[in-house]
């Protein structure tokens, strides 16, 4: 028995930018009532309208405050729900009175945050080979959180489509093929949906998509790092 109170529901990822594909779940957000517990999630499955009952739903669930914190330290995923969310259940306008999110400040962090992770992955391959599809799947997921993060200083908007690694201005183009990312795409999908990962999915791929990213993540790191600079930088000359 549900003891939650459900306040808000949205769908965001790409139904909310209108991007789905035959990829795509259905990402749904659940704002509930602080220190309460989740609701049923049939009771957030049925607002879906019929037009998207045959994507496979995802649910977040998140306590109001917390939605509210995000906001007011201008997380990434704030922007997110901000530009591109849905309305399923907003009868309060939640969103709405939360306003727009503080500037997002960790971007640099969070770049290199994920570079942490992706710089693992190679050893964990050259240790153990059984792993591969799911350290190729890693790869998409730590590039694109590298590339969302980025897209703040290096696009005219924050960025959260499936493929905003390849639209970063600035520096040169991303070292590996959108077949090559799709695979890595492909991998994290079969790993979360239990099914079989592409034929590609091999140490020697892994290892070759990854010396060709750090010295690009390098670069990437250090035009970050100038702009950041540069704003520290005129802030003190006021």
């Amino acid at each position: 028995m549900s003891t939650g109170r459900l306040i808000a529901a949205y769908i965001f990822g790409s139904v909310g930018r209108g991007q789905a594909d035959a990829l795509s779940d259905l990402d749904i957000l659940a704002v509930v009532e602080n220190n309460l517990g989740k609701v049923a999630e049939l009771d957030v499955i049925k607002l879906v309208p019929l037009q998207f009952a045959s994507l496979k739903p995802s649910i977040s669930w998140y306590g109001a405050a917390r939605v509210a914190e995000m906001f007011q330290n201008g997380e990434l995923f704030a922007w997110h729900l901000s530009r591109e969310t849905v309305s399923l259940f907003d009868p309060n306008k939640f969103l709405q009175t939360l306003g727009t999110p503080a500037p997002y400040k960790e971007c640099l962090a969070d770049v290199r945050s994920f570079r942490a992770i992706l710089s693992g992955i190679p050893p964990q391959v050259q240790q153990s080979a059984v792993n591969a599809a799911y350290e190729a799947g890693l790869v998409y997921v730590c590039l694109r959180n590298i590339a969302m993060a980025a897209s703040w200083e290096l696009c005219e908007a924050p960025d959260f489509s499936r493929y905003s690694v390849f639209n970063l201005s600035g520096l040169r183009k991303c070292p590996i093929s959108v077949e090559e990312f799709d695979a890595a795409m492909h991998c994290r999908m079969a790993s979360q949906r239990g099914l079989q990962p592409p034929h590609t999915a091999t140490v020697s791929y892994i290892l070759g998509i990854y010396s060709r990213l750090d010295p690009w993540l390098d670069e990437l790191e250090e035009l970050l790092l100038r702009k950041e600079n540069g704003r520290q930088y005129a802030q003190n000359a006021v």
